[in-house]
């Protein structure tokens, strides 16, 4: 099945019922078939053609959905572009990208507005907020165009930095894009009824296919969180009686550390599941999310290029882990070789729904896929039951100037325990010689207090003396990217404009 024939089925069998709704903005399945269906016809009379690249560059709003559609159903390839980049990065992304049209809207104009200028390939730039853009959609027809798409067609380019730490631009089919919805659906037994409370972004896989595509394959409603914050994931799920929320370990962290009486505020009755991916999530707050909400956790493994390959299910599930595998693993020690079970190493997968590979970097696609086999750069360890355990990318272990490796989380884990402590990231940070200074970035619960004195001490009960914070820095707030992720570069680029 392709991206178009997801929502055209859906459309056909429950044309009125919602698919999106932001705030009083509620946009029936019916009206999403054919408000893409005008966008597609509109950007076809522009000149796009089958296999056309086209950018998108907006808000999490209903706009983006009926454009992306409105992309997919022209034929073209949606190039997705994160809102919080700055002008310097979008410039090279959308040189890179090769893209001929860029649709946008009027609060990123000021910005974009230096960068157009270095791409001479860029023709249209369309913002769907003016007059011209509701003039040109209007005057389209809103029947579905006879493009021919295959499952086997260029579809989507995500940008990524995840594996190999530089932007890349992730290339997915139809069928790699389509590949993975149905499975997580299935996992988490979603249903038609079912009303989705979503902060996670479209622009980022996690949220296009296991929230936007899957959820069009049911037909469940989508209530769009455009700036996450507790209160307004809250106020989302009592006003339209969510049942189920997608998000990152942060935002999990944050609502799992809201205060009973905050909570009873809210009639949460609806709300049965909350799906996590992205990053590593902690246990014990994990267990406090459920306990305080009434709700049962599922974790979703996955990078843009190869979508989710393990995840926990309605019978299998386990906290601290992934759950299992859905595609074939191995899991590698430095020499390639198998490590035994219960032993860490990097996760290497092979999935029918991989990347068909980096644009335009033939080589670099061959550093990750071979012979089919997708090489993450991700240290995982499988218990004896068959779970999977997320331990860090390897590129955030920590190297100790004795040479001993020490996983950021672990020592995280230590100091969340402490009562007073919201938050808390482990960083390796450049010495300058060659080596790095362990350092811990806290940030402290509203109105709590903790010194450096008492963290050092809790981690010196708890943690081997090699895993210790050299340094332990009280900060305001912990930098995240777009999707909700730490932000561990900056975090580094900022101790080292300071020291």
């Amino acid at each position: 099945m392709n991206i178009r024939q997801t929502l055209e089925d859906t459309a056909s069998e429950i044309p009125h019922k919602e698919a999106i709704v932001l705030g009083a903005q509620r946009i029936t399945y019916g009206e999403l078939d054919e408000a893409s269906n005008r966008v597609a016809n509109a950007l076809l009379e522009l000149g796009m053609e089958k296999g056309t690249h086209v950018a998108i560059l907006m808000s999490h709003s209903p706009e983006w959905v009926i454009n992306y559609f409105g992309v997919i159903k022209g034929g073209g390839v949606a190039v997705l572009l994160n809102t919080a980049l700055k002008a310097p990065e979008l410039d090279s992304l959308l040189l890179d990208s090769d893209s001929e049209i860029l649709i946008t809207e009027k609060e990123f104009s000021q910005m974009i507005s230096s960068v157009l200028p270095h791409i001479p390939l860029l023709k249209h730039v369309i913002e769907v907020d003016a007059d011209s853009y509701t003039r040109m959609v209007a005057n389209s027809s809103s029947i579905s165009p006879a493009i021919d798409i295959k499952d086997e067609d260029e579809a989507t380019i995500i940008y990524t930095s995840g594996v190999l730490g530089r932007q890349r631009g992730v290339v997915h089919t139809h069928a790699s894009l389509m590949g993975t919805p149905p499975i997580v659906s299935a996992a988490i037994q979603r249903r038609k009824k079912d009303t989705i409370i979503d902060p996670a972004r479209f622009s980022h896989l996690f949220g296009l296919c296991e929230v936007l595509l899957g959820s069009f394959i049911k037909g469940s409603t989508i209530v769009l969180i455009p700036n996450f914050t507790p209160r307004a994931v809250l106020e989302a799920v009592e006003k339209e009686k969510g049942s189920i929320i997608f998000g990152v370990p942060a935002m999990y962290n944050a609502l799992a550390m809201m205060r009973d009486e905050v909570l009873r505020e809210y009639n949460l009755n609806s709300l049965r599941i909350a799906v996590t991916a992205g990053a590593k999530s902690f246990p014990k707050l994990m267990e406090n999310l459920e306990d305080k909400f009434g709700l049962s956790l599922y974790e979703v493994y996955g990078l843009t290029e190869v979508s989710a390959v393990s995840i926990s299910t309605f019978n299998s599930r386990k906290l601290g882990t992934v759950g299992k595998p859905i595609c074939r693993l191995k899991i590698l020690d430095d020499s390639s070789k198998k490590v035994p079970r219960g032993e860490i190493g990097e996760a290497v997968f092979n999935a029918p729904w991989a990347m068909k590979g980096y644009y335009k970097a033939p080589k670099l696609t061959a550093q990750v896929l071979k012979d089919g086999w997708f090489y993450t750069g991700d240290l995982v360890r499988m218990d004896e039951e068959g779970y999977l355990e997320y331990i860090e990318k390897k590129s955030f272990i920590i190297v100790t100037s004795s040479g001993l490796k020490v996983g950021p989380s672990e020592v995280e884990f230590v100091l969340l325990s402490h009562p007073s402590v919201a938050e808390a990231v482990y960083v390796g940070i450049d010495d300058g010689y060659g080596g790095q200074i362990p350092t811990a970035f806290v940030v402290l619960k509203e109105g709590q207090s903790a010194t450096s004195e008492e963290l050092a001490n809790l981690c010196y009960h708890n943690l081997a003396d090699f895993k210790l914070p050299k340094r332990i820095e009280f900060i305001d707030s912990i930098p995240k990217t777009a999707s909700g992720k730490i932000d561990r570069k900056k975090l580094k680029e900022r101790e080292l404009t300071q020291n």
